[in-house]
């Protein structure tokens, strides 16, 4: 070392100190590297423990369901056939086809099998050919088809006879093939293991439980009502009393206005099923905002439909064969609709809550005031009872920052200010006056008589106004039009007294 000369020992400290400097520069990217990874790993777990929080605070609703289910299973399965009513039907299969006028050429077996809708449903699939003529035939189908839970048709296949000619008048008869399937409930020998749910008698015995299972009602089996036809004798009517003719014009009359009903409650449920599609179309887009608002406007409308036709029906307005039987269609089109509409829960993610805030803001941008309110009081009614997401937590912070400047500045679009003009002191802003209202005011000064609204900056062309923390601008109304003609006119004032 005592032969290296001064520059070659610079040029040896300054190799070294880059290659240290080069060496410890790889090991803290290196380990920011690692950090990284490691706070990725860190975050991913943080996901799936509010994912999984999320979860655990739905078990005990979750349980609650089962609980109730358990409670009245007996009297909700009590409606599915039983294996001695299916059994009783294939022994019968030979009396419905006498009683129809057809010759079997084969009957089914019945060899039911695990059905793969669910466990403990059994079904059968049996094959049976006969012949007899179309009516017959017709009959037939009608006669085994008029409980859809007993039996189901799944192929029907008819192969046309031929004309005897050496008899005409014979009916011709044809060969038919039907594949049917029954179905009835029958659990395992061991039985479905049901899992255990801790305090489940306690729970049993809350009131809100006890209502909720004796408020229950099992579905029932579908029954045949023969409906009212035009020429069926009133029973209560005597038959020996001579009867009434009716005028037809009144009687076109009573027809008109029994039909204007019947057509009102026709478009209230034409009216519901538009909007079952766009409830659908909400639902694959993933907007879960607009589906749980019409999703609310569609029960109420059912329930609202139901109500008037029940008042219809208790008030006889619709008395007509013929209008009755469309009202029939529509309220089983109705219950099937209520039938079928289950309850959802619906969890507020940040992807639902920035699409509000982006309608929001499209609506503050347009200054539609009042739309806001509208949509910020359902918002509010939406986020009810529901979990929200940490991650959607600022989005609904910017939301009510939102709906509070609309609420704000709607409330000051209500309230008239006319400015007729201004007189502006450039060196000094404080001295410059607005006539608002026909009354001289200067910064500062209230201009609504209750101190709520103040004015602010006075400029040339605007006025702005301070309201509740807001500060809104307004064009000065009659200075378009002079400014104009007076445009390089003006020149900057040489006192500091203010212009007039």
């Amino acid at each position: 070392m005592s032969n290296l000369s001064e520059r070659q020992l610079l040029i040896m400290t300054i190799a070294v100190a880059v290659l240290l400097t080069g060496g410890l520069l790889y090991f803290v990217f290196s380990d920011r590297d690692e950090i990284e990874g490691i706070e990725e790993e860190i975050a991913a777990l943080d996901t799936r423990l509010q994912a999984a929080e999320i979860e655990r605070r739905k078990i005990p609703a979750r349980e609650d369901k089962v609980l109730q289910f358990r409670a009245v299973e007996p009297r909700e399965l009590a409606v599915l056939p039983t294996e001695q009513r299916i059994s009783d039907f294939h022994r019968n299969i030979s009396s419905f086809l006498s009683a129809a006028g057809i010759g079997f050429q084969e009957l089914p077996e019945s060899s039911p099998e695990d059905s793969e809708l669910a466990k403990g449903i059994r079904v059968t699939r049996n094959k049976l050919k006969g012949r007899g003529v179309s009516a017959s035939i017709l009959k037939f189908i009608n006669m085994i088809e008029n409980d859809p839970r007993l039996v189901s048709i799944k192929g029907f296949k008819v192969q046309g006879g031929d004309v005897d000619r050496d008899a005409p008048e014979a009916d011709v008869l044809h060969d038919f093939e039907l594949e049917l399937e029954t179905y009835f409930y029958r659990p395992s020998k061991g039985g479905i293991k049901r899992e255990h749910i801790p305090g489940a008698e306690e729970r049993l015995q809350d009131p809100k439980m006890r209502a909720a299972i004796a408020a229950f009602q099992p579905e029932r089996p579908d029954s045949y009502v023969l409906r009212p036809a035009v020429g069926r004798r009133d029973p209560l009517v005597d038959p020996r009393r001579k009867a009434e003719t009716i005028d037809p014009a009144e009687l076109e009359e009573q027809f008109q206005r029994e039909e204007a009903i019947v057509v009102e409650l026709e478009n209230a449920y034409r009216e519901i099923a538009e909007m079952l599609e766009k409830e659908k179309a909400l639902e694959r887009v993933g907007d879960l905002f607009r589906l749980d608002r019409i999703r609310r406007e569609i029960d109420s409308k059912i329930n609202d439909l139901r109500a008037r036709m029940e008042h219809v029906a208790v008030t006889k307005s619709v008395q007509i064969a013929e209008l009755t039987a469309r009202i029939d269609i529509i309220l089983e089109n109705v219950n099937r609709m209520r039938s079928s509409r289950a309850p959802r829960e619906v969890i507020v993610t940040r992807v639902v809550a920035e699409k509000v805030y982006e309608e929001l803001k499209e609506l503050f941008d347009a200054g539609s005031y009042q739309e806001i309110d509208d949509l910020g009081r359902n918002w509010v009614g939406f986020l009810r009872s529901k979990e929200v997401m940490a991650e959607a937590e600022p989005i609904l912070e910017q939301i009510q920052i939102l709906r509070d400047k609309g609420k704000v500045l709607g409330e000051f679009a209500t309230m008239h200010f006319e400015i007729t003009g201004v007189i502006v002191d450039h060196e000094n802003p404080a001295r410059s006056i607005a006539n608002v209202n026909g009354k001289s005011v200067r910064a500062g000064d209230p201009v609504d008589g209750k101190g709520l609204v103040t004015v602010g900056a006075i400029t040339r062309h605007s006025v702005s106004f301070e309201y509740k923390g807001e500060v809104i601008n307004r064009v000065v109304g009659r200075m378009k039009a002079s400014a104009k003609k007076t445009k390089g006119a003006r020149r900057k004032p040489t006192s500091k007294r203010p212009r007039r």
